[in-house]
């Protein structure tokens, strides 16, 4: 069956205001939409909010087997779209309904995948007519189900096992949170309630050698001072408004803040399941999260962990997901864990929407199988910086690490930014050790593409 992409990572679900999205923000979600281009057939027809990339549609098509029959993907800015509000698109909706009508199949027949399927996907599908069912998301359930808050309410009353923290708002409980919790490991980190990848979150530690993995920014104190009162000089030196109490309008409600006790030395470990109507939750992958300090790529599957703690993680991210069911919620979920030193699992997050391992898993699928993790490792990394893609290719082949379907090994690019001509990638290889000696080939060609010749 035909399907309409619609990649809205700029969501209204999980962003304040999409005005206030900085160029460089605004950029990240155009590479999270572009990876959305990975699932599309013949038929399909996708709308990304960024530009075109023919060059990366053309070595898309050719990787998947399909040249000659490329898609149809539409850019949301080429109708003077800035958001995915469908009333303020109504030339785009005009234009997509049409193609549908054209395209031979029925009405009935078309499916929608998104990144995220919020109120204004449900608009979406209201508009084109399209048979879905849109309901319990009209109703704001995208966001309820990226709530760092809402998982925490649920997986304590659950009994699953959560980082040491506390729900709050901006001002003086969260001062006075961070103070209790912070001589615990000497660090504690704070979350925006919805925001992703990080960028939401600050640590703030008296630890001088802790590293932020996770951590858009880092706040430090010194041990011996008086936390209450240096906290709030700290945050506003670095222009954070985690201290203050807002200056709102009587009767609303603050963002809600997450303090949690952080843990260093720690692994990050996510999972990615299929929740469906009725039935039982499926998981489609696992793998650990690559942190520099920021996320920056997988390991799937995780390598060097017990083999009790991978089946406690795949059996604890099923119940997880369970539980977004029961709250009316079906399809793709994320579920991010903490690994500490002596192996003991806490989970952080959940997320309904598609996540940084989505297209990996696409990718992996449709080249290796659906069982690919069970014969297969996969490395992948952001923003590697090479020539363009078209360019790349051709040095991929000279040295031997284009991906080869039939030798089921090799590099593929994930992605491809034109503003920083950096990339993402992924190395297939039959074991760990092969998968990492791709990447040190790719990395030793980047090396090599940068140098001046002589």
């Amino acid at each position: 069956m035909p399907k309409l992409v619609l990649a809205n990572p700029h969501s209204r679900a999980m962003t304040a205001r999409l005005d206030d999205l900085p160029a460089k923000t605004r950029r990240g979600c155009d590479i999270e939409a572009a990876r959305m281009l990975w699932s599309l057939a013949a038929d399909d027809i996708a709308v990304i909010p960024g530009p075109v990339d023919k060059a990366f549609l053309d070595y898309l098509t050719d990787v998947l087997g399909m040249p000659g029959s490329v898609p149809t993907v539409l850019s949301m800015q080429d109708y003077g779209g800035t958001n995915w509000y469908p009333h303020d698109n109504a030339e785009l909706v005009a234009e997509i309904g049409n193609r549908i009508a054209a395209s031979g199949f029925d009405l009935r027949e078309w499916t929608v995948s998104c990144y995220i399927r919020d109120r204004d996907i449900a608009h979406w599908e209201r508009l084109l007519g399209l048979d879905t069912d849109a309901a319990p998301y009209a109703q704001d359930l995208a966001a309820l189900i990226n709530s760092k808050a809402v998982f925490r309410a649920l997986a304590a009353a659950a009994g699953t096992p959560i980082p040491e923290g506390y729900v709050v708002d901006a001002g003086t409980e969260l001062v006075d949170t961070v103070v209790e919790l912070i001589h615990r490991t000497g660090s504690v980190i704070v979350k925006q309630d919805l925001n992703s990848g990080g960028y939401g979150n600050t640590l703030i530690t008296i630890d001088t050698d802790v590293i932020g993995f996770g951590a858009a920014q880092v706040v430090r104190l010194a041990a011996d001072s008086d936390l209450t009162s240096a906290l709030p000089r700290a945050l506003h030196r670095n222009d954070l408004v985690l201290g203050d109490t807002l200056d709102l309008p009587r009767g609303m409600a603050p963002a809600k803040f997450i303090v949690e006790v952080y843990q260093p030395d720690s692994r990050s470990l996510s999972s990615e399941l299929h929740i469906p109507r009725f039935g039982a939750p499926v998981l489609r992958n696992y793998g650990e999260m690559r942190m520099e300090p920021m996320w920056s790529g997988f390991v799937l599957p995780p390598q060097d962990l017990p083999a009790t703690l991978h089946a406690q993680f795949c059996a604890d991210s099923q119940q997880i997901a369970r539980s977004a069911q029961r709250l009316g919620y079906h399809g793709l979920i994320n579920i991010d864990a903490i690994v500490s030193t002596d192996y003991h699992l806490t989970y952080t997050e959940f997320n309904g929407r598609a996540g940084g391992v989505t297209n990996i898993d696409t990718i992996a699928r449709r080249l290796l199988g659906a069982d690919y993790l069970h014969n297969h490792v996969l490395l992948t990394r952001n923003g590697l910086r090479v020539p363009r893609v078209a360019q790349l290719v051709e040095h991929l082949a000279r040295v031997g690490i284009r991906f080869d379907a039939a030798r089921g090994r090799g590099i593929v690019v994930g992605t491809d930014d034109p503003v920083t001509g950096a990339i993402e990638y992924v190395a297939i290889g039959r074991d760990y050790a092969e998968a990492v000696h791709l990447e040190q080939q790719l990395a030793n060609l980047a090396t090599e593409l940068a140098t001046p010749a002589n």
